[in-house]
């Protein structure tokens, strides 16, 4: 017996080491989804963000904190509109990275901006769910950029200074849907800011509900061409292209405006999320996040910002 130990405890080492390397191989998270969920738990933390709020404005201040370590300013424009609800008071928190000066529209304009990458950040106000987090929808959107601001800022500083990031107040309607007149009141006042850009941004992508599990995704039909091919090429080169499609129809969102304004934008956002059992419901809270989402869906939008970018 003691002959044949030392040749035991060989053979169970290998199979242990075996193992381990094969559970990393087959581990579908990596270090950008595990922070990309980090920071999601962080914002969620920051409690309900209607427009207006508190939870809003702690929400803007952990990101702009977040990414100032990474060599990122940000500053806010703030809007006031007529709501059903009266008078409110929104506000966009923009970024841009290693400016000296960035406290105005002016300033922001006169940086050459190749594209635009954003989400929206609050969260809807639902009657009888006075504590909804909107966890994908879109706080998991916002904790992703959180992430690839820091990567680019680190890796691709080139392509960082070409980006504005923004993080849109007042996507959500305070009525139970979207309308011409509720909904959308941030990125609508941000994209007036790009008519008069000179030269004009040249693409834009924005995320909204790419953090639950099994992830799935529909762009709008009338997406650009182009930057939906940009998306099948970045998801195929990692095998994620399962998770992509194209939707039906068009779709209401952030990206409706800045389309108008000449920048075409991608609204890469959650297949038929509004026949889901957690869209604008209780359920959808830290639980529906997955940090194997947050992988896959920040690998495939990083693959377009630097072959975007990179043009």
């Amino acid at each position: 017996m003691k002959l044949k130990s030392p040749l035991l405890l060989t053979l169970l080492a290998a199979i242990i080491g075996g193992f381990l390397i094969f559970k990393q191989i087959n581990d579908a998270t990596d270090q950008h989804g595990r922070a990309a969920y980090a920071h999601t738990e962080a914002l969620l933390a920051c409690g309900p963000r209607p427009a207006d709020s508190e939870g809003l404005k702690k929400a803007q201040q952990y990101i702009s904190t977040e990414l100032a370590k990474h060599g990122w300013s940000t500053m806010s424009q703030s809007l006031v509109r007529d709501t059903p609800l009266g008078k409110k008071t929104f506000v966009n928190l923009i970024a841009r990275f290693q400016t000296e000066k960035l406290e105005n529209l002016e300033d922001l304009k006169a940086l050459n901006t190749k594209g635009i990458l954003g989400a929206h950040l609050d969260s809807k106000m639902i009657p009888g769910i006075p504590d909804f987090l909107g966890a994908d929808d879109a706080a998991s959107a916002c904790a992703l950029i959180i992430e690839l601001a820091a990567e680019l800022g680190k890796n691709h500083p080139e392509l960082a200074k070409q980006l504005e990031i923004v993080f849109f107040d007042g996507e959500e309607a305070f009525g139970e849907n979207i309308t011409p007149t509720d909904g959308l009141y941030g990125s609508r006042a941000y994209a007036f800011t790009l008519y008069d850009r000179k030269p004009k941004p040249q693409f834009g992508i924005v995320l909204d509900m790419i953090g639950h599990q099994d992830l799935k995704i529909a762009v709008p039909a009338d997406t650009d061409r182009k930057l939906y091919q940009s998306l099948l090429n970045a998801a195929q080169a990692k095998g994620y292209e399962k998770h992509y499609g194209m939707a039906k129809g068009s779709i209401i969102d952030d990206h409706l405006y800045l389309n108008k304004a000449g920048v075409p934008t991608i609204d890469i956002i959650g297949a038929d999320f509004n026949h889901t059992h957690w869209w604008h419901q209780s359920g959808d809270d830290l639980d529906l996040i997955s940090a194997e989402s947050l992988t896959i869906s920040y690998h495939t939008t990083m693959g377009m910002l630097i072959e975007l970018l990179g043009k």
